[in-house]
């Protein structure tokens, strides 16, 4: 972060993924343009994670093929959507735990387009690597988006939604847990998603 109230886009000294996930309720009707809206918000997503400090990032869509940004970043098609948010998270949260060179995610549903890069670089900040973070932006005192969780959250996360926790009520649980990143100065994010 400048003294200036900016943020830096460098990346993180710990890699952190950055993960979009795309809230659709129509999956199982043809593409077209309709989904024009939905790509360039998917595109604003992944540049603010890619500016505020993510190494990889990820795109995890349902069975709907709406075009990502494939150069910067890599896109997950998950049946999962088909089941719910929480399996879709689940299986997101999967694929990254995978990667273990990664220190943790940075998570935005693709309708948070207001969160920008300068929140994302924040959270990141906050987390400071801990594999134990959760650090989540607030607006105005609400908490909303991003959030991240450090590695060990990652895998907590997927034990929790698999015992049938879902995603907000985990967010509940941990909020004792939780930094909350003051990012009123940023913006008034819209309070949807998780």
């Amino acid at each position: 972060m400048r003294s200036d109230g900016g943020c830096d886009s460098a990346v993180a000294a710990d890699a952190v993924a950055g993960m979009v996930l795309v809230a659709r309720g129509d999956e199982r009707n043809p593409a077209g343009d309709v989904d024009i809206p939905q790509a360039q918000q998917i595109w604003t997503c992944t540049a603010n994670l890619a500016a505020g400090g993510c190494a990889e990032i990820f795109v995890a869509l349902g069975e709907r093929v709406i075009p990502a940004p494939a150069t910067t970043s890599t896109t997950l098609y998950l049946p999962e959507w088909y089941h719910s948010l929480d399996k879709t998270s689940q299986s997101a949260l999967m694929f990254v735990d995978r990667h273990p060179v990664m220190s943790g995610v940075v998570v935005l549903t693709a309708d948070s387009i207001t969160s920008g890069a300068c929140a994302v670089a924040r959270v990141i900040e906050a987390a400071d690597g801990d594999p134990e973070a959760i650090c989540r932006a607030e607006y105005g005192g609400t908490p909303l988006q991003p959030i991240y969780l450090g590695a060990e959250r990652i895998r907590e996360a997927i034990a929790e939604i698999d015992a049938g926790t879902p995603v907000f009520r985990y967010l509940l649980a941990h909020a004792g847990d939780m930094v909350r990143v003051d990012c009123s100065d940023l913006g008034d994010a819209a309070p949807i998603g998780l």
